[in-house]
């Protein structure tokens, strides 16, 4: 099954390469106080100002021997300003390329209007976690948070409570504790070869009902051809070759 072995691959291409980890959320929500105690260190700077940050951040950490590229971005939400504004809007391009979206909530404002719009806008296939932070003001308990639609981790970055929770979960959530079962190491080009894959078969599908023949070869031809760039079957000198022989190229 294809899907299947995508899957396995996302997997362990995120095992191997580490996860794209995006703190998002309200300006002064808690995201660079979360960045700092996952890194371990003061890499951003922390003031009850909202809008302190306003460019992105990067920290890559390991979580028992798990790498993890965490992102910090400016505070989601409109503004006049113009700083602040191109940071929102990197901000949103890194959302859009992540793997994994941390969506951080101040605990003691709860879940708002603003953060469900957030949450609406996050593209439909990236997997997001709820962390509701400042615990310590707002007397949560830490940890996982049970009977909410989206998973959620109640943490406080001051204190540390629910923080090792936070871990748990995103190990969890890579297939850290199952990479030895069945799991492969993948490089994103190997994904990308296989989502190519996995277009022209369904393609091939489409030309099998409509019973075009010709082309239903052709996509099965470059189902494969990607297949074979994974192998190695299929290298750049094959490339080379298919460019030059169609196409006439001069001096």
């Amino acid at each position: 099954n294809l899907h299947q072995v995508q899957s396995q691959a996302r997997q362990g291409c995120l095992l191997r390469e580490g996860m794209s980890l995006v703190l998002a959320g309200r300006p002064n929500a808690g995201k660079s106080s979360l960045l700092n105690v996952l890194a371990g260190r003061d890499t951003a700077i922390v003031t009850p100002v909202a809008g302190t940050t306003r460019d992105v951040l990067r920290e890559h950490i390991q979580i028992d021997g798990m790498p993890l590229h965490i992102i910090d971005t400016a505070g989601l939400r409109d503004s006049e300003d113009p700083v602040e504004k191109e940071g929102v809007r990197r901000a949103w391009a890194q959302i859009e390329q992540a793997d994994r979206v941390l969506l951080v909530i101040d605990d003691q404002l709860g879940l708002s209007a603003d953060d469900r719009a957030i949450l609406e806008r996050l593209p439909a296939q990236l997997p997001h976690t709820l962390v509701y932070a400042k615990i310590d003001l707002s007397q949560r308990p830490a940890g996982l948070q049970g009977g909410m639609q989206d998973t959620g981790i109640a943490l406080s970055a001051h204190t540390g409570q629910g923080v090792d929770e936070l871990r748990n979960h995103l190990k969890a959530v890579m297939g850290y504790e199952e990479s030895g079962a069945g799991g492969f190491s993948a490089r994103r080009r190997h994904l990308e070869a296989l989502q190519g894959a996995a277009g022209h078969l369904h393609s091939a599908q489409s030309c099998l009902n409509s019973g075009a023949g010709e082309l239903l070869a052709e996509e099965l031809r470059l189902a494969q051809q990607r297949l074979a760039e994974i192998t190695g079957e299929f290298s750049s000198d094959d490339l080379l070759g298919e460019i030059f022989a169609g196409f006439c190229i001069g001096k």
